[in-house]
C-alpha cells in the first residue's frame, strides 16, 4: 500500500479576511464598552472613602444613579445636587416616573434592579433621602452607596 502524500497548496498565501473580520467585531466591541462606561460615569463625583466596604456581586443589572453638586448661590448653603442617570439630567420631581421607566426596562433582562448611587461626599443626607424614598415607591430593593477604597 502506497500513502499519499499531502497534497500541495493552491496558493501560498494566508487568508486574513476571517482574521480581519474578528479584529474589527473586537474593535467595535470595545468602543461600544467604552461609550456605556463612559456614560455611566460623570466627572465632579469626589466619591466618599470608607474602610468597611463590599465589592458588587454581579455588574449586570446595575442602574447607577449619580448626585452631582452645584456651586452655592449663598456662601455656606448648599443647594440641590444634580442627579444624572445615563448622561441624562432628572429633576428630581421626574425621578420617580424615569426610575419606573428603568425598572420596566432592566426587568426584562434582569431579575433584581440593583441600584448604585454615586453621590459626592459632600452632598447632605437630605438630598440623597429623597432619592431612596423614590425607589422605595417604584420597587427597588437592592440599593448601594458607591465608596472607595482609602488611600
Amino acid at each position: 500500500m502506497s500513502r499519499r502524500g499531502i497534497t500541495p497548496m493552491q496558493s501560498e498565501h494566508v487568508n486574513v479576511t476571517p482574521l480581519i473580520d474578528v479584529v474589527m467585531c473586537l474593535i467595535i466591541f470595545f468602543l461600544l464598552v467604552g461609550h456605556i462606561a463612559k456614560k455611566a460615569e460623570v466627572k465632579g463625583v469626589r466619591i466618599p472613602s470608607t474602610k468597611h466596604g463590599k465589592d458588587l456581586a454581579g455588574k449586570s443589572g446595575q442602574l447607577i444613579i449619580n448626585l452631582v453638586p452645584r456651586p452655592p448661590l449663598v456662601v455656606g448653603q448648599q443647594r440641590s445636587p444634580k442627579v444624572i442617570i445615563w448622561g441624562e439630567r432628572i429633576s428630581y420631581d421626574l425621578l420617580p416616573g424615569k426610575l419606573r421607566q428603568y425598572v420596566n426596562e432592566y426587568k426584562h433582562s434582569h431579575t433584581v434592579v440593583k441600584l448604585v448611587i454615586r453621590a459626592d461626599k459632600s452632598i447632605q443626607y437630605k438630598y440623597i433621602a429623597p432619592v431612596l424614598i423614590d425607589c422605595a415607591s417604584v420597587g427597588i430593593s437592592s440599593i448601594h452607596f458607591m465608596t472607595r477604597r482609602p488611600g
